[in-house]
C-alpha cells in the first residue's frame, strides 16, 4: 500500500478505509475553499447524494451533519455547495472524467466482492491484494490531478 499525502490519510482514517470516493470528497472541500476570495469561519454546505465523499468533505471543510452544517439531500447529484456568511457561494461538482475513474473502481470492487461468503481465507486475502493494487494504481491519479480534470468549479452569490 503506498502511503497517502497527510490530508488523505485523515480522510482515509476518518472513512475506515481508502477509497475513489472519500478521496474525490476531500478534492471537492479542498476545492471550494480555494475558490474562496476571503477565509470564512461561517459555512455551510449542503451535498445532493450520500455517498462515501461525505468524509472527504467533513474533514476538508469542517462542515459535517454531526455539527449540524452539512445537509445531505438525496437528489443523486454528486454536487457540493458551501455558503459563507458573506453571501459568497461555490459549487464544486464531480466531472464525467472523475465519475467515470470511480465507477471503474466500484465494478472491479463488485466483481471481487462476488461470492465473498464462499471463498477461502486465502482467495479472500488474494482478492483483497487486488483491491488494494487497484487503489494504488487509482488514488494518486485523484490526488495529483488538477482540479479541471476532476470538478466544476461555479463561484457567486446568493445561489447559483
Amino acid at each position: 500500500m503506498i502511503e497517502a499525502p497527510e490530508i488523505f490519510a485523515r480522510i482515509y482514517a476518518r472513512h475506515g478505509h481508502r477509497c475513489p470516493m472519500s478521496t474525490l470528497g476531500g478534492r471537492l472541500g479542498l476545492a471550494a475553499l480555494a475558490a474562496l476570495s476571503s477565509p470564512d469561519a461561517e459555512l455551510t454546505a449542503v451535498y445532493h447524494n450520500r455517498t462515501c465523499a461525505l468524509d472527504g468533505i467533513a474533514l476538508t471543510t469542517g462542515c459535517s451533519e454531526e455539527n449540524g452544517s452539512l445537509k445531505v439531500t438525496t437528489e443523486g447529484r454528486h454536487v457540493l455547495e458551501i455558503f459563507f456568511s458573506s453571501g459568497e457561494v461555490v459549487e464544486v461538482g464531480l466531472s464525467d472524467n472523475a465519475m467515470q475513474i470511480a465507477g471503474e473502481y466500484r465494478y472491479l470492487s463488485n466483481e471481487l466482492e462476488k461470492g465473498w461468503e464462499s471463498l477461502s481465507d486465502q482467495e479472500r486475502s488474494e482478492r483483497e491484494q487486488q483491491k488494494e493494487l487497484a487503489l494504488d494504481r487509482i488514488l494518486p491519479a485523484l490526488w495529483q490531478a488538477p482540479d479541471e480534470d476532476l470538478l466544476t468549479i461555479r463561484v457567486g452569490k446568493g445561489a447559483l
